[in-house]
């Protein structure tokens, strides 16, 4: 089954993601209200993440080399890793170790690193294989719906994924937390390269704290 797929982000005026500071408690908290099966993200936004918020000189534990029990009746969301390249080796402990997502499921297509795929192996993080040069987000998507039965993903993540998202016809519904700042040239802009034309129908639009405002699209189709 596919998922139904919300693309999330912080933005400013300008559709900038970058150049201007997040509200990262009305980000994350407006995320998990949309109740989301698995949160989706590049292996470039993973691992600036990484670099950003945590101590990246932790060392990997030995119990990090051992999938953690999924329980059914846990409601956090599955972290969802498109990481093709291998960008993530040796990094993946840290997404394990989250408290706000319960398994990482990494997205890896035929011409991955098959030293990437033995790290995998190695430290049981389940991985979809989809998809020829890259991976085949649509058919990954399909394939995460049947083998972990999830049923809303939302993306978490950059331009470039979120693009493709677009580009695919992926997206059901657009969420966006728009913060009153104009950031100007030379920052990262959501959907710059989307290619195309996508028609969207208003659902929401709420006023938040310091300015901000939620803003929920449904992509028509």
């Amino acid at each position: 089954m596919y998922p139904e797929v919300i693309i999330h982000n912080s933005v400013s005026l300008d559709h900038a993601v970058t150049g201007f500071e997040v509200d990262l408690g009305l980000h994350y908290g407006a995320l998990l209200a949309l109740e989301p099966g698995a949160v989706l993200a590049g292996s470039t936004t993973a691992k600036t993440g990484i670099e950003l918020f945590m101590d990246i000189t932790l060392p990997e534990a030995e119990a990090d080399r051992h999938r953690p029990e999924v329980r059914p009746d846990d409601r956090r969301p599955i972290c969802v890793i498109v990481d093709s390249r291998g960008v993530l080796k040796g990094l993946l402990h840290f997404y394990r170790n989250m408290e706000h997502t319960k398994d990482v499921v990494v997205l890896v297509s035929e011409t991955t690193p098959e030293e990437y795929l033995e790290y995998l192996r190695e430290r049981e993080y389940p991985f979809i294989r989809c998809g020829g040069n890259r991976v085949d987000l649509r058919g990954a998507l399909w394939e995460l719906g049947e083998r972990f039965g999830v049923s809303r993903v939302v993306s978490d993540t950059g331009p470039e994924l979120n693009n493709v998202i677009i580009r695919e016809g992926l997206a059901d519904t657009i969420s966006l937390i728009v913060h009153p700042v104009i950031v100007g040239e030379g920052e990262k802009k959501l959907f710059d390269r989307a290619g195309g034309r996508a028609a969207l129908e208003l659902r929401k639009a709420v006023p938040m704290e310091h300015g901000t405002v939620h803003l929920v699209y449904a992509v028509k189709k």
